[in-house]
């Protein structure tokens, strides 16, 4: 039979592996595709796509890079265009990398994990007779 103080300290292990702090990483964004999102695939066959969305926030917009993978990554891909007005919500992820300068980058993006196209797709004029 396993004694109490093995669960307690079992579950109490998860918890903290789980939890990791008091902090929210949560982003939620309601704005226009400056570009027509960026299809890639990994080494590994994954779909990924960079879309850049900007969000009008007094008078001066700001730009974010989201990050879609999979199935959303062949959504955004197909269906959207720039100047699409968009919802996405995600989590903020900071990466850093060497450029070919030897100089030290950063950027921090979104990685969605909800995106949903909330203009209608535009469509070409026709020509009146």
């Amino acid at each position: 039979m396993r004694s109490n103080t093995t669960t307690t300290t079992t579950a109490t292990k998860a918890a903290s592996r789980q939890s990791r702090g008091d902090t929210v990483s949560q982003v939620t964004l309601i704005g226009r595709l400056v570009a027509a999102p960026d299809p890639r695939e990994t080494s590994s066959g994954k779909h990924v796509t960079t879309a850049r969305v900007a969000v009008q926030a007094g008078s001066h917009p700001d730009f974010f890079d989201v990050v879609l993978w999979g199935q959303m990554a062949d959504f955004a891909t197909r269906y959207l265009t720039k100047g699409r007005l968009v919802y996405v919500a995600g989590r903020l992820r900071s990466r850093q990398w060497q450029a070919t300068d030897g100089s030290t980058r950063r950027t921090v993006e979104i990685v969605a994990n909800r995106l949903q196209a909330l203009s209608r797709k535009s469509t070409p004029a026709t020509p009146e007779a």
